[in-house]
């Protein structure tokens, strides 16, 4: 992903998207505090009852979330799914037909 700077909005919308992706994916999304039985949890990807999880501490910095859901959706097969170009481009996929998010324009009688 580019350095550029994403609002808090922009961060909002590719979770929403990514959480998406990944339950499309077939893995179940969690998110909490990560402690449990005074144990400090980690956040990742895990197997709990035949189902694969990816759980995600709540106060994870946004960094730290977009890594886990990409390596989480590494082996994932993407064809037949619209993405928006920053999707993509977080997922690092090359030459992915993203969705074109251009208003068209009509032209007017002039």
């Amino acid at each position: 992903m580019t350095a550029k700077r994403i609002s808090k909005q922009q961060k909002k919308q590719i979770l929403t998207e990514l959480e998406a992706l990944a339950m499309r994916a077939g893995l179940k999304i969690s998110y909490g505090d990560m402690k449990f039985a005074g144990l400090r949890l980690k956040s990742g990807l895990c197997l709990f009852k035949g189902r694969r999880w990816l759980v995600l501490g709540s106060k994870d910095r946004f960094e730290d979330k977009i890594n886990l859901f990409k390596e989480a959706l590494q082996e994932a097969d993407f064809s037949g799914e619209e993405l928006s170009p920053e999707l993509a481009e977080i997922l690092m996929l090359k030459n992915f037909p993203a969705r074109h998010t251009e208003k068209k324009t009509q032209l007017g009688n002039t």
